[in-house]
């Protein structure tokens, strides 16, 4: 009669019944399922705010037709690095800051910039100086910490940081980076959780890579067999990866799969013949995937529906077309991925100052982003996936035709396939507030970090309510969406309570029945 008893309040608890599992220990199961399975950081390397307009201008010929336009969250970043060394200072002092009433300062002044650009008003000299290179903002989105220029994960004290990529594979996420130009370059390095003191070791790094073991996928220019057009070479240039590691991928040596023709990335990206193991994407190449061709009409033909007016390679795939396959090849783990893209030449066409290829890089970049939100609503969803678009940091700081006397004027707009009206006022990086978009598992995390109001991205920009984070925000927000979600501790407490006593109980009622 006991054991009937004790059994019986057993099941009117629930504890025995069939339609209640039985908690674990909670040791073993006090977690949730992370906020994201997937994240997808895409970085258009060197876009300050014109960059953005101009590609759009051409395109459209019209603002806000860009995937990302309509995405839920947008934010400022900044984007500045620990100090101005270029080497580890040994003291972690951070030296640089960013203060929007210098910024947006409107006061003409009679200056040049180091290269003898004029700067026109103080804003302009402010966001000329104190600028990151690729490599320290890479290490702010990959590690969270802030750097000197040309680390690539490394600290100010000369240490190793640990990155987003090494806490993914420890995840059992899947993982790649990939990008228009050189895998081994400083942004595709940082984000494919490379760690060296210096970005222009690039046969270490590259080395790194391949060899480490945290990457899944890579993917970029760097083809040691092809030049810049895509013409096979009459002797290999070993300048973006070894000989030793060229030949061992090669050769077969390696468990990395090569993919090379434009043939071979578009089947990928079709889902016909997927690889199941690592892939090493290298089109048939140099250094970047377009840029670097000829802007001679008479070597690859004349295209007017081209922004600078010369055919692009036929040989070569698109970066759309390798993040389809990337996503392929990734999206095979069941437990999710973490995702690096690069549209790293716009940097490259900032630093020359040239319009026309600027926005054929941007407008390549904002094919990819739409490639990810198809592949997003197509074989996964937004309750899973986080998506962050960013750019690294500004350059050159293309404007408005008369943005000389009109302070901040914005990139004019002359219609649908014409080249926008646009003044630059810098060849190289700068210090400015840059845009960043977000949407997906987790987006809403970056509200957590937000570290003040920018009245220039509300009032001039007309980009968002003026709220920004800075860039080590993003390594923090892909780190929390990417774990586990601890459960309460009263929940934990509960479901261990709950297994005690039922041990409890058993072993009563085993005893009375004996």
């Amino acid at each position: 009669m006991h054991v009937k008893t004790i059994a019986s309040a057993l099941v009117l608890s629930g504890f025995v019944s069939g339609s209640l599992v039985m908690p674990a220990p909670a040791n073993a199961h006090d977690h949730l399922p992370p906020i994201a399975k997937n994240v997808i950081l895409m970085v258009t390397d060197g876009a300050s705010w014109g960059t953005w307009d101009m590609a759009s201008y051409w395109e459209y010929g019209e603002l806000g037709q860009q995937p990302y336009d309509s995405f839920p969250v947008k934010l400022g970043m900044t984007t500045y690095p620990l100090n101005n060394s270029n080497t580890p200072t040994g003291t972690g002092i951070p030296q640089i800051s960013y203060e929007w009433s210098k910024a947006w300062d409107i006061t003409p002044v009679d200056t040049v910039d180091y290269r003898g650009n004029p700067n026109y008003f103080a804003g302009y000299e402010y966001i000329k100086v104190d600028w990151t290179d690729s490599a320290a903002a890479g290490t702010a989105l990959a590690t969270g910490h802030k750097s000197y220029n040309s680390a690539i994960n490394f600290d100010d004290f000369g240490n190793p940081l640990r990155t987003i990529v090494h806490h993914a594979k420890e995840l059992g996420r899947s993982t790649g980076s990939i990008s228009s130009v050189p895998f081994s370059h400083a942004t595709p390095a940082a984000l494919g959780g490379a760690q060296n003191l210096r970005r222009n070791a690039y046969h270490e790094i590259t080395n790194q890579m391949l060899s480490e073991g945290h990457l899944d996928v890579l993917m970029g220019g760097g083809h040691p067999w092809y030049n810049d057009n895509g013409e096979l070479r009459g002797a290999p240039n070993y300048f973006w990866i070894s000989e030793a590691d060229w030949t061992a991928v090669e050769s077969g040596a390696t468990d990395w799969t090569l993919v090379t023709s434009k043939e071979d990335f578009e089947k990928i990206a079709s889902s016909v013949d997927v690889p199941t193991g690592r892939v090493f994407g290298v089109p048939e190449v140099a250094a970047t995937l377009q840029y670097n061709r000829s802007r001679d009409p008479a070597v690859l033909g004349a295209d007017p529906s081209v922004p600078s007016g010369v055919a692009y390679l036929d040989t070569v795939p698109t970066l759309a077309t390798m993040t389809r396959a990337a996503l392929n090849i990734l999206g095979q783990n069941p437990d999710g991925m973490y995702l690096h893209i690069e549209g790293g030449a716009v940097d490259w066409a900032a630093h020359a100052n040239d319009t026309a290829r600027i926005i054929e890089e941007q407008v390549d970049f904002n094919h990819s982003v739409k490639a990810v939100v198809d592949w997003v609503e197509m074989y996964s969803n937004w309750d899973e996936t986080l998506l962050l678009v960013v750019t690294d940091h500004g350059n050159a700081i293309p404007m408005g035709p008369n943005s000389d006397t009109i302070p901040f004027e914005p990139v004019e707009n002359r219609g649908q396939g014409e080249l926008p009206g646009v003044k630059w006022h810098s060849g190289t990086h700068t210090n400015e507030n840059t845009l960043m978009f977000a949407k997906g598992a987790g987006s809403y995390l970056l509200y957590n970090h937000i570290v003040g109001w920018d009245p220039g991205l509300r009032f001039i920009l007309d980009f968002n309510d003026g709220r920004y984070i800075d860039n080590t925000a993003i390594y923090f927000v892909m780190e929390r969406a990417l774990e586990p979600v601890p459960l309460p501790a009263s929940v934990i407490f509960l479901g261990s309570g709950l297994v005690a006593l039922f041990a409890v109980a058993r072993r009563r009622m085993t005893k009375l029945a004996a």
